[in-house]
């Protein structure tokens, strides 16, 4: 293959996001891997001695099942929401370059419906839009709150996480994002950018 034909974005920026789904993956199968060893281990004691047991691995299990893939997700959608936000400025300033643009969007929303217009297409739908505006919520709240969100506070967004299959709130308040919503974020993320990218360079 020559050169000029190679697709350096991809090499490049989007092989960052390669390395974290690798990282995530890894991770929560390692969260996995523990609770199945410690479930072998219940499953050969006696009856009377499993209560003991899983009482005295009580704080472990709790750490296994709930709170280290907690982290882990959030810590990923911050990774994953960051690097898009990065690489969809450069889109933005560059399209604004190239045109000659004085336009000044600040929200993620009227940036992503600029470069829209700027192509003259659709090239970011309007759902893949809004998702990744919720995503920029979720972000906000896990930075800043830890995660855990007050319905009178955020009744807006507490109404998005219950109609969404994919997120909870725990008995806390906090997020609770399961193993498939990271794993459609990546998805969204990398066709976002790489349909950015191709009209970028076309311009």
């Amino acid at each position: 293959m020559h050169f000029n034909n190679l697709n350096w974005y991809e090499i490049i920026e989007l092989s960052y996001l390669e390395d974290l789904k690798t990282l995530f993956e890894e991770t929560q199968r390692t969260w996995k891997s523990n609770l199945d060893e410690i479930g072998e281990e219940i499953d050969r004691l006696d009856e009377e001695d499993k209560d003991e047991y899983v009482d005295y691995h009580y704080d472990i299990i709790i750490q296994m099942r709930e709170t280290l893939p907690r982290i882990t997700n959030n810590s990923i959608l911050i990774n994953i929401y960051s690097f898009f936000e990065v690489q969809m400025i450069d889109f933005y300033n560059d399209v604004k370059s190239k045109l000659s643009s004085d336009v000044n969007a600040r929200h993620l929303t009227d940036k992503l419906n600029y470069l829209n217009e700027s192509f003259g297409s659709e090239v970011v739908t309007k759902d893949e839009i809004a998702q990744l505006d919720f995503v920029r919520e979720l972000r906000n709240r896990i930075m800043h709150s830890n995660g855990v969100i007050e319905k009178k506070d955020f009744t807006e967004l507490v109404n998005k996480i219950e109609e969404c299959s994919h997120i909870k709130l725990s008995d806390r308040k906090e997020i609770i994002l399961d193993n498939d919503f990271i794993i459609k974020l990546f998805e969204i993320v990398e066709d976002v950018l790489r349909n950015l990218n191709r009209c970028v360079k076309s311009l």
